[in-house]
């Protein structure tokens, strides 16, 4: 029999007497206590109180980028309220005996077909008909659950971690209200990942018992900092931002899974630079699709006891997930996450977006939903790796033809107009549109077809270079995601492939368009850190061919070009700009272009046609010959060494490609 010490007299009880809250005789008996004897319980111990760790709360930031020097400390529970701002407080740790009673739980709960799924309850998936759990929940409640797959379930709490103090940190409430208004101001209303109603609702009643995510608030704060402010500020408070909010993460401090989905697709706007797999938009979508899916977001849940408001949510979500798999797939070339054979997920509907604040742009939305749809098919067909030549030469003609509908089916506001007012949304649409009609014409091989293709991979990047000049002037280019990164990586090959042209009014057309371009992609690189490396590729090939621009002597490889007719005519009495020369001293030449009779452009690319863009006029010198007939000669000139350039270019990059997925560059 254990004795209890003097010391321990007065606070004993034995473990079973504790959780029955009665009077525990141990401190005179010892143990085995005689509750515990007259009921025949084994184990009697002694209880052990938890002994709480006090955490200091921290003091207030002065600024937003002092925080990142602050030495962090540690705490098990988060302060009440930080800046201003409730958080949710954390609930006692997971013990091995409430987790063993889950399941039953679960099962026996009699209300488990009318209990709302709400704030207060864990959502359960039990899967498809194969699954042991939608089994035993058939066999308990019948029929009437055989459409049913999300059922109501108590919550569980979270894990005992230590978590740094810096994670339940925040800015002056200042700083908080200005990137929250920048997010919701312009980048939600195109990327609806929030509800800014309830979200709003929540931040400003500063209610201690229902306070917003702070997951979610780091999330949405560090993309209100990349589409508000400029560097250097912006990429010190988004690394801020995002080591908080991976610290919550990574410690399963949010209980609510939805709002895991939504933080994790928040956060595919980081990007550390060249690293492609474990910490860009392809890692943080991976782990919300993950996520969603086990969730059962890919499944209807309208005939579920899901509360309104989130199925509006999770459809939206859904969808959102489904446009993004697929622009980061078409990025990387990798395989899609999300197939739309195995979801039943309803399609968007305006009614989805009735939470998105007024400023939601449901219509762009929805038609880079319907695009993304098309996208994911030739995704899966036409680069499939068991697809025949065949096949995938016949898809190219249906899908030219599904694009083609798609974009004549266009609202007036989503359509490209040539004026420089076309706003972010509807720019963005036609980044991606054009996007694809490069990617999917540049592989074709068939040499029948090869001028159509031609044309539209030309007038597709012509576009593209326009619009995000445009941007640039209009200083947006911050509030576009990831996936414009390739859209310019895109037109930029395009061009220089151009640029190759044997004919020197083509070929110099298309320089113009590649520098406009290159400048597009400097300021793009500011925001975008993997931006970066294929500016710095592009540029070293411009500094390759510098020494060789005013050479003598060298023979001049001219690759097979297309007919000049095919080029995309967009007006006459433009006059094409070229700089020719070093960086050291750029000269411009000015000559005139003539209008094709022919331009051999189809209707699937002729939406993307716009007039021939003037050249970023802040970063030139105009400048003209006395001569027009001695322009042409100077240009004509020059273009043979531009010429010798590309083909040391060519000498020390070019492979001659061998299938249609390598006309690209190798590198």
């Amino acid at each position: 029999m254990q004795r209890v010490t003097r010391s321990q007299a007065g606070r004993t009880a034995c473990n079973a007497c504790h959780l029955r809250k009665v009077r525990c005789d141990a401190q005179e008996v010892g143990f085995p206590c005689s509750n515990c004897r007259n009921g025949l319980r084994e184990g009697c111990r002694r209880h052990e109180k938890r002994k709480r760790r006090s955490a200091r709360p921290p003091e207030p930031e002065p600024s937003p980028v002092a925080a990142l020097t602050a030495t962090p400390t540690h705490a098990r529970t988060p302060p009440a309220s930080l800046a201003g701002v409730p958080v949710s407080p954390a609930t006692a740790p997971l013990s091995p005996s409430s987790a063993g009673w889950h399941l039953v739980e679960f099962i026996d709960q009699p209300e488990l077909t009318i209990r709302p799924i709400d704030k207060d309850a864990r959502l359960t998936y039990v899967g498809a008909d194969v699954s042991n759990l939608n089994f035993l929940v058939q066999q308990q409640f019948g029929a009437r659950t055989a459409s049913v797959f999300h059922f109501p379930a108590n919550r569980i709490a979270r894990p005992d971690v230590d978590l740094s103090a810096e994670a339940f940190q925040l800015p002056a409430k200042d700083v908080v209200d200005r990137l929250l208004d920048a997010y919701f101001t312009r980048v939600n209303p195109g990327f609806p990942v929030v509800d800014e109603v309830l979200f709003m609702k929540q931040y400003r009643a500063r209610d201690p018992q229902n306070p917003p995510s702070l997951l979610l608030l780091h999330a949405i704060l560090l993309v209100g900092a990349h589409a508000s402010l400029p560097q250097p500020d912006h990429e010190v408070l988004k690394t801020m931002f995002y080591r908080r909010a991976k610290s919550l993460f990574d410690a399963r401090f949010e209980a609510n899974r939805d709002t895991v989905v939504q933080a994790a697709l928040l956060l595919t706007w980081h990007s550390e630079g060249p690293e492609d797999v474990s910490a860009n938009a392809w890692f943080w979508l991976g782990i919300a699709v993950t996520t969603a899916k086990g969730l059962g977001m890919y499944r209807n849940a309208e005939d579920s006891t899901l509360v309104p408001h989130n199925k509006r949510m999770w459809r939206r979500v859904w969808w959102l997930l489904f446009q993004c798999d697929v622009l980061v797939s078409l990025q990387y070339g990798r395989p899609l996450s999300i197939h739309l054979e195995d979801s039943d997920v309803q399609r968007l509907r305006a009614s989805d977006f009735q939470d998105c604040g007024e400023n939601c742009r449901v219509d762009y939305v929805m038609q880079l939903n319907e695009l993304c749809t098309i996208v994911s098919r030739i995704l899966r067909e036409r680069f499939r790796i068991a697809a025949t030549t065949e096949r995938r030469h016949a898809l190219i003609q249906e899908m030219d033809n599904a694009l083609a509908n798609w974009s004549l089916r266009l609202s007036p506001s989503l359509q490209l107009h040539a004026s420089p007012t076309t706003d972010l949304w509807t720019a963005n649409l036609q980044l991606v549109y054009n996007m694809v009609l490069i990617l999917i014409h540049r592989t074709q091989l068939d040499e029948h077809a090869l001028r159509e293709d031609s044309d539209i991979c030309i007038t597709a990047a012509a576009a593209i270079q326009s619009i995000f000049r445009d941007l640039c002037e209009r200083d947006e280019l911050r509030h576009l995601w990831s996936s414009s990164v390739n859209c310019l990586f895109t037109a930029l090959i395009q061009l220089n492939i151009e640029v190759r042209l044997s004919n020197p009014v083509l070929a110099i057309s298309a320089l113009r368009r590649y520098d406009s371009a290159l400048l597009s992609l400097r300021e793009l690189a500011r925001y975008w850190p993997n931006a970066q490396t294929i500016l710095t590729f592009f540029e070293s090939s411009l500094r390759l061919q510098q020494p060789r621009r005013h050479g003598t002597g060298t023979e001049v490889l001219d690759p097979p070009a297309p007919n000049p007719a095919t080029a995309p005519s967009c007006g006459s009495g433009l006059k094409d700009v070229a700089t020719v020369g070093t960086e050291a001293g750029q000269v411009t030449q000015e000559f005139p272009v003539a209008d094709p009779a022919s331009s051999g452009q189809t209707d699937v690319g002729s939406r993307a046609c716009s007039p021939m863009p003037p050249d970023h006029e802040r970063h030139r010198q105009n400048g003209s010959a006395p001569e027009e007939q001695a322009a042409f000669d100077d240009v004509h000139g020059g273009f043979g060494d531009i010429q010798a350039s590309w083909s040391e270019w060519k000498e020390l990059y070019w492979q001659q490609p061998v299938f249609a997925d390598e006309v690209l560059f190798t590198f």
